[in-house]
């Protein structure tokens, strides 16, 4: 991975596509490892075969069902979820009703980090920490 940041300046920008090669990595690494028949070949316990090739099938992407199960900030801290009409329309309420949201914001939905969202939106845009363990 460090020799892909180097080669790639844009790689270590791109958390998305960062945390896709860690997740890879992590899941090659710890693959089980069978032992040999002859005496002295040890195994290692690890992640199934199966599980290690969904996860390079999926490019290492992790889909939304497994990002469910992780603490997802936009939950708590997101103020609004919902698709981008219905984020939109709570912001134009609350904006029409005095809350100042800045003065160049026009919009109120905003796309979610860390994973594929599909159209879901947030009022709140998140930088940091989206998805926790």
């Amino acid at each position: 991975m460090l020799g892909e940041a180097l080669q790639d300046p844009t790689f270590r920008q791109d958390w998305r596509r960062t945390a896709a090669r860690y997740r890879m990595f992590l899941h090659l690494d710890g693959q089980e490892i069978a032992g040999g028949a002859e005496p002295g070949q040890r195994g290692r316990r690890g992640l199934k075969t199966e599980v290690v090739e969904a996860v390079v099938a999926q490019g290492g992407a992790m889909p939304v069902h497994e990002v469910l199960r992780h603490r997802v900030r936009y939950f708590c801290d997101g103020a609004v979820l919902g698709t981008a009409a219905f984020v939109n329309a709570v912001f134009e309420r609350e904006q029409s009703s005095g809350r100042r949201f800045g003065e160049k914001r026009t919009s109120g939905a905003r796309r979610m980090r860390g994973a594929d969202w599909g159209e879901l939106r947030v009022l709140r845009d998140l930088q940091k920490d989206v998805i926790g363990t």
